[in-house]
């Protein structure tokens, strides 16, 4: 048992807390760990399925009944970044995809973050150039694997197009749902080559186990990215390994 579970195991059943009553509670178990310490336990206690998030900035104990809508915790990065964009192209459709999302279900995180901003096709060159003129020096336009490989840096932002007809989150829809999160680990190259692949069907697994999945949502975004076949075989054998 990792030390913060026994903190979770003392929280009432039913009760909401946000994430700084979390960090409160680990304090007072915990009081000389470092900040740091405190955030990184959060997160274990959401990717462990100790905790579950059911709104913005909103937990509770898993009980075994609970199924929590997926919400993305964005950095300050992404987020000052879809702001800025949503201001200056307010009816442009864009996605924001952050690899460090990806953490909540991989067994080797990913330290070194990147951006993916996914915009309409006929908009994303010109959200490319503004973000350059208001200060962006790491910003890449549709790069190839070689292209990225070759010029990423940390905290890169990589303007893409958005493929038409994607799955969004329509009280946020600059925030990426879990059907689009999950397809795009699957189907987006520069995506993929982030992570280990071996890890993916677990991925799956967990999100299922821990999230609302809508699989018709998924499997319609697959089709337009050309592998529903692929990420129906997935789902249903992801199925047979996710928790109850």
């Amino acid at each position: 048992m990792q030390w913060y579970e026994r903190t979770a195991q003392s929280l009432a059943g039913g009760a909401y807390y946000s994430h700084q009553d979390l960090i409160g509670r680990l304090r007072q178990d915990y009081p000389k760990l470092s900040d740091n310490s405190y955030h990184w336990a959060v997160s274990g206690l959401l990717k462990s399925g100790k905790i579950i998030r059911t709104g913005f900035d909103t937990y509770v104990i898993a009980d075994g009944r609970n199924t929590a809508e997926y919400l993305p915790i964005y950095s300050e990065h992404a987020i000052k970044l879809i702001q800025q964009v949503e201001s200056r192209y307010p009816f442009t459709g864009f996605t924001v995809f952050e690899t460090v999302l990806m953490n909540e279900f991989l067994n080797h995180l990913i330290a070194q973050n990147t951006v993916f901003i996914q915009v309409e096709k006929e908009s994303s060159i010109f959200v490319f150039r503004y973000l350059q003129e208001i200060g962006y020096h790491h910003v890449l336009y549709k790069p190839t694997k070689t292209d990225f490989r070759l010029y990423w840096t940390k905290d890169c932002i990589v303007v893409t197009d958005m493929i038409s007809e994607a799955p969004v989150r329509n009280a946020a829809p600059h925030e990426i749902c879990l059907e689009k999160l999950l397809t795009d680990m699957y189907c987006d190259k520069l995506i993929a080559s982030t992570f280990s692949s071996a890890e993916y069907l677990s991925v799956v697994a967990q999100a299922m186990s821990k999230y609302k999945l809508e699989k018709p949502k998924m499997l319609r975004y697959a089709r337009r990215r050309g592998k529903e076949a692929e990420i129906r075989a997935i789902l249903e054998e992801a199925g047979q390994n996710a928790k109850p």
